[in-house]
């Protein structure tokens, strides 16, 4: 499998990897992988790890388990699937079986990804894919960049203020042009400097104090 690496694509994740544990938000986290590979003009793989690391050594009983569980996995994976706008031009189903991290990277080495897509539940816990040093791993082994999917509808940290009302509105009616309302312009509550790269709508480096 080739990378895309010339003319419009360059540096776009053509090829995009997305971790799928089943949970609540599994649906949500698929479609935003969809749509970065739909933007990138590429294609989209969908990874779900089984739980049991050691499928070869099992016997008896338990392998009909086994045969059972990756029988259900992989019907639940082509349930997701087909659910996907058309525009999504290539999808590729995988299963794993092994340590969550340790699958997800070496299956992003063998295709070649440009990105890895996971997720996460938010505050009230994080789920399998995300456990411990699994994260870690992701981000330390690797072999592109991770995208660590947060939906909007989870409630902002506690610290976080949220955003002015007024703000949004000028922003909106505004089509982004300003960012600020009258009242935000003259002094922001947190201090920073912005400017717009290239220079638009005569907006130079402002400083708030």
């Amino acid at each position: 499998m080739n990378h895309v690496t010339s003319g419009e694509n360059q540096g776009k994740h053509s090829i995009v990897l997305v971790g799928i544990d089943f949970l609540a938000l599994s649906r949500e986290i698929l479609a935003y992988a969809a749509e970065v590979a739909v933007a990138a003009g590429g294609e989209l793989h969908v990874v779900h790890v089984l739980p049991d690391g050691n499928v070869a050594a099992v016997h008896g009983e338990r392998a009909i388990g086994v045969v059972n569980l990756s029988a259900d996995a992989h019907a639940k994976l082509e349930k997701l699937a087909a659910d996907l706008p058309d525009s999504v031009a290539r999808i590729f189903l995988h299963l794993a079986a092994g340590k969550v991290d340790i699958e997800v990277v070496q299956l992003a080495s063998d295709i070649g990804a440009d990105l890895i897509v996971v997720g996460t539940r938010g505050r009230a816990g994080i789920d399998r894919l995300l456990e411990g040093s699994v994260a870690e791993s992701l981000l330390r082994l690797a072999p592109c960049p991770v995208l660590v999917y947060r939906p909007k509808s989870i409630p902002t940290y506690e610290q976080i203020v949220p955003p002015c009302p007024d703000c949004l509105e000028v922003q909106r009616a505004s089509d982004r042009a300003r960012l600020w309302c009258d009242r935000h312009s003259e002094r922001h509550p947190r201090a920073h400097t912005y400017s717009e790269t290239p220079a638009g709508y005569g907006v130079g480096s402002l400083t708030f104090r």
